[in-house]
Order: C-alpha cells, then sequence, then structure tokens
C-alpha cells in the first residue's frame, strides 16, 4: 500500500466508510512509515477539536421561522382536518349531477322548455344534442364526485363548455332568443364547475400522500423505491462492496 492510499483510508476511516480489511492494511502500512503515522495523529488531533469546537452563538430565528411553519388554511384543508368539508363538497357535487342529469333527460324524452317568441317550433333534434351533452356533462360531475381525485382532469372541458355556454347564454337573453327558464336550466352546469375547481383545488396535494395517510402497501413501495435509488446512485455497490478508495490500491 502506498501513502497516497493510506491517507485516502485514514479520511475514509474518520468519516465511518473503511472496512475491516483497509483498517488492517493501513495499520501495516503506518507500522513502516513515519510520515503517514504522523499523518494520522493530525487527522485525529484536528477531528477531535473540530468535534469540541463550542458553537457560536447566532441570531434567535424562532420568531421567523415557527410562522414559516404553520400550515396554511389551504393546506389544512388538504388534509385531514379538511376531510368533513370535501366529503361535504362531494355530496353537493353528486346532487347537483342528479339535478343535470334530470335537466339531460326532460331534453331527451322531448319535454319542452320555452325557447322564445321568436323561435316556438320544437327542435327534436337540437333537443336531443343538448340532452346528451347535457347527461355527458352529469356523467362527469358524478364520477368527480365519486373520484374527487380526477376533478382537476374535467377543469379544462367543463370551464370551456361552461364558459363558451354562458357567454351563447347571455347574447340570447339579451336578444330575447330564449326566455329566463331556459338560461336558469343550465345553472347545474355553473355550480357543478364551481364544485369541481374547489375540489381539485382542495385535492392539489394528492401526489404527496400526508403522513400517517398511506397504506399499508405504501411503505414497502417507498422503501423499495428508495433502496433502487439508492443502489442506482452508489452504482450498484452492495453493502458488503468496499468503498471506491479501495479500487486506487493499484495507482
Amino acid at each position: 500500500m502506498d501513502c497516497v492510499t493510506s491517507v485516502e483510508i485514514l479520511s475514509a476511516e474518520l468519516d465511518g466508510a473503511a472496512t475491516e480489511e483497509q483498517r488492517r492494511l493501513v495499520r501495516q502500512h503506518l507500522a513502516g512509515c513515519a510520515e503517514c503515522e504522523r499523518r494520522r495523529a493530525g487527522f485525529d488531533e484536528l477531528h477531535r477539536a473540530v468535534r469540541i469546537m463550542p458553537a457560536e452563538p447566532g441570531p434567535d430565528v424562532t420568531g421567523a421561522v415557527l410562522p414559516a411553519l404553520r400550515p396554511r388554511l389551504l393546506d389544512r384543508l388538504r388534509g385531514a382536518a379538511g376531510r368533513r368539508p370535501r366529503t361535504a363538497l362531494r355530496w353537493l357535487l353528486a346532487l347537483v349531477a342528479v339535478v343535470q342529469l334530470g335537466v339531460a333527460l326532460l331534453q331527451l324524452t322531448g319535454v319542452g322548455v320555452r325557447v322564445g317568441d321568436g323561435a316556438r317550433s320544437t327542435m327534436p333534434h337540437i333537443d336531443h344534442e343538448t340532452g346528451a351533452w347535457n347527461a355527458a356533462v352529469a356523467v362527469a360531475l358524478a364520477w368527480v364526485a365519486l373520484r374527487a381525485r380526477h376533478a382537476a382532469a374535467h377543469l379544462p372541458v367543463l370551464a370551456s363548455f361552461t364558459g363558451v355556454l354562458g357567454a351563447l347564454c347571455l347574447v340570447d337573453l339579451v336578444t330575447g332568443r330564449v326566455g329566463p327558464e331556459r338560461v336558469i336550466s343550465h345553472l347545474p352546469v355553473l355550480l357543478g364547475l364551481v364544485l369541481v375547481a374547489v375540489l381539485a383545488l382542495l385535492h392539489g396535494s394528492d401526489r404527496v400522500p400526508a403522513s400517517g395517510s398511506r397504506s399499508p402497501g405504501d411503505g414497502a413501495e417507498r422503501g423499495v423505491a428508495e433502496d433502487t435509488a439508492t443502489s442506482a446512485l452508489d452504482g450498484g455497490r452492495t453493502e458488503s462492496s468496499p468503498p471506491p478508495v479501495a479500487y486506487r490500491e493499484s495507482a
């Protein structure tokens, strides 16, 4: 063993990373190398001095740190404290879905809603198309009420549909093409959009499970993932393998 490898093993020994075989080899080298023995003594002295060095006093940052660690209202609503409000929102959304489905069934079965003085004739095909859309929206709202974690995925379609529908309803209402009854029949869609948006906001942190809310299998899966990541970072080195310094004995 040369002096360079000996110094590296001594450094690894201070970090607790040297193996028994490396300790044995470096002791044999130190027995015949006065220079490396002086380095070891210097390492030990420096290591001891650092460990017993008094900590320098610093500013008290408790007042600045603790407020930042307190959970915000949104964080509390996303956790266990917000379980009841989230459940209430889901039940309300389910009720809105039932109302929306009722509107769709009325249109699909041909029950007319007053369109306006200028268009008294019924349009069965248009009503069927509208009924199909309303039925699809009702199913989407019911699905979000059942699986609230999917709320964000439904927002783009619901928001675009409600936005375009609201603008057209406003124009038609001002121009007298539709009556107030027809516009009021679209309120469940607007209410459903608001509830879905709130649920999407409250479930925005589902990707990071709260402590204590994991299923029994989550810990095992997390452990396997961490072991895999550690193995990848270590370059496939196992616990019994020597640290990289052992590969430099030929240097």
